[in-house]
């Protein structure tokens, strides 16, 4: 594991102590949002070469709350945040479904 990895490992595991007391679904939720971030990274630096930081998957995580709170998904986004916000989006919708 490199430190990229062991960084984006720390930061969901430091929101995951907030999901402690949640219900199954919220596990399920959060288990899916890991789950797609760590493919989405891998797929990323196996095309580009270019790493999803830390940085993007905090910000990305900020702009699904601001999805979730206006349910629009805020204009001139970074791609890589952009990507990752639309993937998420798509599981939930597909988890919502099922």
């Amino acid at each position: 594991m490199s430190l990229k990895d062991d960084d984006i490992q720390a930061l969901f595991s430091k929101i995951a102590e907030h999901f402690n007391e949640t219900d199954e679904k919220s596990h399920q939720m959060f288990k899916m949002l890991v789950n797609t971030t760590l493919k989405f990274r891998d797929e990323l630096l196996a095309k580009s070469g270019i790493p999803l930081t830390v940085g993007e998957t905090q910000k990305a995580l900020d702009m699904l709350m601001e999805v979730i709170k206006t349910h629009k998904v805020p204009p001139n986004l970074d791609k890589n945040i952009h990507d990752l916000l639309i993937l998420w989006l798509e599981e939930i919708k597909v988890m919502l479904h099922h």
